[in-house]
């Protein structure tokens, strides 16, 4: 019977020279012809494919963990996937493969799936730590990234909280996933946008190509916007940090410079409406006058209202080695997602 298979397509391949050859055609088109009859073969290696749940799961066992042999294995499981017969360690496996081969959104979405499936607090923790990675060439992504920097720059908290209860956050930000963290790094050019969120709580930085920097963290209590600038992965020069109550009023501003990791020069702090200003020495030691009352209790004063009557102070401290550092103005430790 296989003898038979084969003699046809002969025959009609000699057939098929004649004819053109009888029309006009010449040697130099030959190979346009020659080229139909090599697609056979490759139709009955198609046939030869592992197509069953039984041979899929044995092609996968018998594939190595080089880059060819992991793409062949997420296109098997993609098949038992579409064949409805994953299971739990299927779902973690291919979340594995699409995290290996750089797959980061497939990765956060598999692994999305598992956990809907077989909820457990490692595939949340697994799914928290995947980092979606995304540029300006994703229109929508560089859409919302676009609002999302404006809204950084210009300090507006009402606008930050509007878009991360958009459905466009949600869709491209948490797949619709509204309690489990989720965490998307995003570049265009020099600038880089990080954004975790998840239930009420979220967090984004943004960082240019200059080393200026902005940050928003907000919960369901309340949040903090600010402005400062990185220089070699340190903060340094101005900072500006204003804090919110859950209705968007703000409770407390801090503005001040900071060098080599601790605040110098003016310090002014503006609290429950009375502003404060204190001065530091160029090694971050305060240059106020200290009381004998707060001395004694073991605090340090760093900032005094207009007239001295009232001040601020750091409970617990000792004047000779009290400094304000980039925690006192609520920026949080930045490094780049990788």
């Amino acid at each position: 019977m296989r003898k038979n298979m084969f003699i046809y397509p002969v025959c009609f391949t000699v057939l098929l020279l004649a004819s053109l050859t009888s029309c006009g055609q010449s040697p130099a088109d030959m190979g346009e012809v020659l080229s139909v009859q090599t697609e056979e073969p490759t139709a009955a290696a198609e046939q030869d494919a592992p197509f069953t749940e039984e041979e899929l799961r044995q092609a996968i066992s018998e594939l190595m963990e080089d880059e060819a042999s992991l793409a062949q294995k997420q296109a098997y499981y993609e098949r038992l996937l579409a064949m409805d017969v994953f299971g739990e360690e299927d779902y973690v496996e291919l979340a594995r493969i699409y995290g290996s081969r750089g797959n980061w959104e497939e990765q956060r979405r598999m692994l999305s799936k598992v956990l809907r499936l077989y909820p457990s607090v490692e595939y949340a923790q697994q799914l928290s730590a995947v980092t979606v990675y995304r540029d300006d060439t994703e229109e929508d992504m560089a859409a919302l990234a676009g609002r999302i920097t404006e809204a950084l720059e210009q300090q507006d908290v009402q606008a930050l909280r509007a878009l991360a209860l958009s459905e466009e956050w949600h869709r491209l930000l948490q797949e619709g996933m509204d309690a489990i963290e989720t965490r998307t790094h995003y570049q265009a050019g020099e600038d880089i946008l990080q954004i975790a969120t998840g239930g009420r709580a979220v967090e984004i930085t943004w960082c240019g190509g200059q080393g200026r920097f902005l940050f928003y963290r907000a919960d369901a209590a309340g949040a903090v916007l600010g402005a400062a600038s990185l220089e070699d992965g340190s903060y340094a020069g101005e900072v500006k940090t204003a804090y919110y109550d859950g209705e968007g009023n703000v409770t407390k501003s801090v503005h001040g410079t900071l060098a080599g990791g601790v605040c110098v020069g003016q310090l002014t702090v503006v609290y429950q409406g009375v502003e404060y200003v204190g001065m530091f020495q160029e090694d971050g030691s305060t240059a106020e006058e200290q009381t004998k009352e707060v001395a004694a209790q073991g605090g340090v004063i760093y900032a005094y209202a207009q007239g001295g009557r009232t001040y601020l102070y750091q409970a617990d401290a000792d004047p000779a080695d009290f400094r304000i550092g980039p925690a006192f103005f609520g920026l949080p430790e930045y490094e780049e997602w990788r």
